[in-house]
């Protein structure tokens, strides 16, 4: 399980969603708790801001995973 982390550019990006299209990419956000057992998933290679995206419906969401290791 993963705990979500949001950019402070999320705020200012969802209010220019149509209110109609907002519980279901809250959804597919939530879901991500459960990565990598989702689907809709796509790694990205070389993108200067995320590691996978999540596709929900038109929209596209971008993200990364940061490991925390123990020595």
């Amino acid at each position: 399980m993963f705990r979500l982390i949001y950019a402070k550019s999320v705020l200012k990006d969802l209010r220019k969603i149509s209110k109609d299209n907002l519980p279901k990419i809250k959804e597919g956000v939530e879901e991500l708790k459960n990565f990598p057992d989702i689907s809709q998933i796509k790694h990205l290679h070389n993108h200067p801001f995320a590691d996978y995206r999540l596709r929900i419906g038109n929209y596209r969401v971008l993200f990364g995973r940061k490991r925390k290791y123990t020595y």
